[in-house]
């Protein structure tokens, strides 16, 4: 029994590293993308960028929710079909692109002096981003698996894995305001750094 613990927890670990590994080929492209194109559009920068957040409170609020709600939302949609798989780590890779394109072009306009900006605004909200992200792919990778084999085979698929889903999801959600919140408290603690 501990070695099936053990086994379980050591797929968990693995497949954890290779969804991080796609967000980080996003992260790469991002990085490169800027460095000869602006990420002055919302759907490059994914209002990581500080600048481009929202000049209000709300807007910084209400910008960062409805990045990570799309998200969140397009994760299980995916969830709940069987070939949703490969379009969640599509989905990675993008939301990767969009933090790379941030940081890059946030040095490219300040230089070194960017680097408080990057530390205290873009990288502790980029990090929980990247988290919930990589969880809700996860969980999208394990929906869409189970219901291809529900399709394709004779393994059972009941309602009560169906309501897991959507009770993990919904802490995601709450997670993403939570997260929502401390970046517009920080973009509102260190104004001066956008």
């Amino acid at each position: 029994m501990k070695h099936l613990n053990y086994t379980e927890t050591r797929k968990r670990q693995i497949s954890f590293f290779l969804l991080c590994t796609a967000v980080s080929a996003g992260i790469l492209a991002g990085a490169v993308y800027s460095a000869g194109h602006s990420a002055d559009n919302p759907w490059i920068h994914q209002y990581f960028y500080p600048a481009h957040c929202g000049g209000t409170i709300y807007e910084v609020f209400t910008n960062t929710l409805i990045s990570l709600l799309l998200f969140i939302g397009t994760a299980f949609l995916l969830g709940i079909s069987a070939f949703g798989q490969p379009v969640g780590i599509i989905m990675l890779i993008y939301r990767g692109f969009g933090i790379g394109a941030s940081v890059a072009y946030e040095y490219i306009h300040k230089g070194m002096h960017a680097m408080p900006s990057v530390i205290l605004l873009i990288l502790p909200e980029c990090t929980a981003v990247i988290i919930i992200s990589v969880l809700a792919v996860r969980e999208v990778i394990r929906s869409s698996n189970s219901i291809f084999l529900y399709l394709t085979t004779d393994v059972s698929h009941s309602e009560r894995t169906f309501r897991l889903y959507c009770i993990k999801f919904f802490v995601l959600t709450v997670i993403s305001a939570v997260i929502s919140v401390f970046a517009t408290i920080m973009n509102y603690i260190f104004s001066g750094l956008r």
